[in-house]
């Protein structure tokens, strides 16, 4: 087994429509020390993040769901927490994510199924590094005043 992480501990939501996947991702995170949190989908997950007690520390999101994909539901989150440390998942081919959107952002990507030592590594990764925010088309300068 690789080794946990150290602490102070980390505090992960694991946000995936299917249940099996999301509860395999939470036991193998709890075992490498963090705290988890689980939402099945973007509306559970939006209410795990104005109702937890404690900070998000990382976002391990499935690329696709229904309703709201996961290239979605980071850009709400990052709109409003710029900063938060993400990791997308996804058992689809490359075809697929990039009609989700997921060629779009500067992103860390963990195929399924993953080993606990490629979750640990992809998870110190994200954590190592933010995203920005996603932006809108530059503004276009205003012309000068007249006086």
């Amino acid at each position: 087994m690789p080794s946990p992480l150290p602490p102070p501990y980390l505090t992960a939501l694991v946000v995936d429509d299917e249940r099996i996947s999301r509860h395999v991702a939470s036991r193998m995170l709890r075992e490498l020390g963090l705290r988890v949190l689980e939402a099945d989908g973007a509306d559970e997950a939006l209410d795990v993040f104005r109702i937890s007690q404690q900070p998000i520390d990382l976002v391990l999101l499935d690329v696709v769901m229904p309703e709201t994909d996961g290239v979605a539901l980071a850009k709400q989150i990052l709109a409003h927490r710029p900063g938060q440390h993400i990791l997308f998942m996804s058992a689809h081919p490359a075809e697929v994510l990039a009609e989700h959107g997921l060629q779009d952002l500067d992103m860390h990507f963990l195929a399924k199924p993953y080993t606990m030592d490629e979750l640990l590594s992809k998870v110190r990764e994200a954590m190592d590094r933010q995203l920005s925010p996603p932006t809108g088309p530059p503004a276009s300068p205003k012309p000068p005043e007249r006086a």
